[in-house]
C-alpha cells in the first residue's frame, strides 16, 4: 500500500508499516495469493502488477509496526493455528518464512516469492522512502523478472498493460487518504479494462464508520461504480467490530473483477476459518455482484 498523488500536490505521507499484518492485510493477501495460485495452474507465463506496492516487507519489531501493533489482531492471531482451508494453509506457510525473522510479507514479497521464474512482476511505488525500502527488500529476495518502478501506479498500469502473453492480474491497493482516490480507482480500473478485458483485478478498500466524515460510504459507492462496468465480480469483507459512529475502520474488503474459477469458494472458506481467531466480533462474508455468464 503505497501513496499516489497524480501530480495533485498531495503530501506523500502514508507508510503501511504502521498497519502491517493487520486484518486488512489478511483478507487482501489471502485473496491475492488465491489469484496467483490460480494463474499457476497453467504452464503459460503470466504478469502481475502492484499499483501501490509499499515497502515490500515490514519489520514487526520496528517503531512503526510497534506503535499500534495491529498485527496482533491480524496475522499473529492466526499464525499458530492448524487450518483446514488450503488457501489459508498456503498463506500461513508463506508468512511463516517471514515471521521467523519477525517480519511480514507485503503483497510485493508474496508476489515475488510465489511467482515462477518465467513470470513477470511490476511493482509501482511513488513514495520516495517507501520506494527505497522496496528496492532493497526485493533485491534481498533474489528473484528474477521483477521490475520496481518509481512512478504513479495508474500511469504505470496504462503504460505496461496488456502484457504478452495476455495472462495476469492487477492489485490496486491505495491508502485512500484523500476522497479523490476512490474516483481514481474507478478511472484506473476502467482504463485497464479498455485495453485488457481479461485482466483479473483485485481492489482493496476500507470500511469506515461515520467518524470518517466525507469518506463514510465512499468505499461502498466505489464498489457500486465498479460493478456497473459489467465484468463478473464479487466482494469479500472482514469486519472486526460493529459499524458504530466512533469505530473508525471497522473492517475492509476486496472487490475481485474477472475472478478465477473457484476463488470465491476458496476465499470464503479461508476467511470463515480465519475470523474465528480474530476476535469475538470478527465476521466475514462474500457476495457475488455480477455473476459470471
Amino acid at each position: 500500500m503505497g501513496i499516489h498523488d497524480k501530480n495533485r500536490g498531495a503530501v506523500l505521507s502514508y507508510q503501511h508499516a504502521f498497519h502491517a499484518g493487520n486484518h486488512a492485510d489478511v483478507i487482501k493477501h489471502l485473496c491475492w495469493l488465491g489469484v496467483i495460485n490460480s494463474l499457476k495452474k497453467k504452464d503459460k507465463p503470466f504478469t502481475l502488477y502492484d499499483s501501490h506496492a509499499g515497502a515490500g516487507t515490514y519489520d514487526l519489531t520496528g517503531e512503526m509496526a510497534g506503535k499500534n501493533q495491529e498485527f496482533l489482531t491480524g496475522i499473529s492471531a492466526i499464525s499458530n493455528i492448524t487450518p483446514t482451508s488450503d488457501l489459508l494453509s498456503c498463506y500461513l506457510a508463506r508468512c511463516k518464512t517471514f515471521l521467523a525473522s519477525n517480519s511480514y510479507p507485503g503483497s510485493p514479497a508474496i508476489s515475488a516469492t510465489e511467482k515462477r521464474r518465467g513470470d513477470q512482476l511490476h511493482l509501482m511505488e511513488l513514495h520516495p522512502a517507501e520506494y527505497v525500502k522496496l528496492e532493497q527488500n526485493i533485491k534481498q529476495l533474489r528473484v528474477e523478472n521483477v521490475r520496481v518502478h518509481k512512478r504513479d501506479g495508474y500511469e504505470g498500469l496504462r503504460a505496461l498493460t496488456p502484457p504478452k502473453p495476455n495472462r495476469g492480474a492487477v492489485l490496486i491497493d491505495p491508502p485512500y487518504e484523500r476522497l479523490v482516490e476512490y474516483k481514481d480507482v474507478v478511472k484506473g480500473v476502467e482504463n485497464i479494462l479498455k485495453r485488457w478485458q481479461q485482466a483479473q483485478i483485485v481492489v482493496w478498500y476500507p470500511l469506515l464508520s461515520a467518524r470518517a466524515g466525507t469518506k463514510h460510504g465512499a468505499s461502498e459507492q466505489m464498489v457500486e461504480q465498479l460493478t456497473t462496468l459489467g465484468r463478473p465480480c464479487f466482494k469479500a469483507e472482514i469486519c472486526v467490530s460493529d459499524n458504530e459512529h466512533d469505530a473508525g475502520m471497522y473492517g475492509s474488503g476486496v472487490l475481485v473483477l474477472n475472478p478465477p474459477w473457484q476463488l470465491d469458494d476458496q476465499l470464503s472458506v479461508a476467511l470463515s476459518e480465519a475470523v474465528e481467531h480474530m476476535g469475538v466480533n470478527a465476521t466475514s462474508k462474500l457476495v457475488w455482484l455480477n455473476e459470471d455468464a
